[in-house]
């Protein structure tokens, strides 16, 4: 009985490739992406998500620019927490070459040695650019805080 949900699922998927139905990827997809490497911290996942050059605007503080400075901050958050977060977008659109994805977040970060988990929730704004493969990279990344939080 497999067989023929096998064949009609591969069928689908031929037809949707050769009639150029299949969904492009969309810049949400990659937030969506960058939300999910970064709940299962995975680091070379999420820095693959980024363009040549970018720079990430934290909640507070000095900008991380380039590759090798947000690996750096990131490895070091990811060493002493874990963290659970969900984006929402409520807008999102792109002109060309460029696009911007932006919306609310919650984010439930729980030291890895234990202890008591802080609960952050904010807005956040995905700039991409798209690479000469015409897939969207992170160009900048900006958040913000509802409230302070102190980690």
């Amino acid at each position: 009985m497999r067989r023929p949900i096998h064949i009609v699922a591969t069928a689908t998927l031929a037809v949707a490739v050769l009639t150029g139905s299949a969904r492009a990827q969309q810049p949400t997809d990659v937030s969506e992406q960058w939300a999910g490497y970064w709940n299962a911290k995975n680091l070379s996942a999420v820095l693959r998500l980024y363009g040549d050059d970018p720079i990430f605007c934290p909640t507070n503080g000095h900008s991380w620019n380039g590759v090798a400075q947000i690996r750096k901050s990131f490895a070091g958050l990811l060493a002493v927490y874990d963290p659970r977060i969900a984006l929402a977008s409520r807008r999102s659109e792109t002109a060309g070459d460029l696009a911007y994805d932006s919306g609310t977040y919650e984010e439930t970060i729980a030291p890895v040695k234990g202890g008591k988990a802080i609960h952050a929730a904010g807005t956040y704004l995905f700039l991409f650019k798209r690479d000469k493969h015409k897939h969207w990279r992170i160009v900048e990344q900006t958040w913000t805080s509802f409230e302070p939080v102190k980690l």
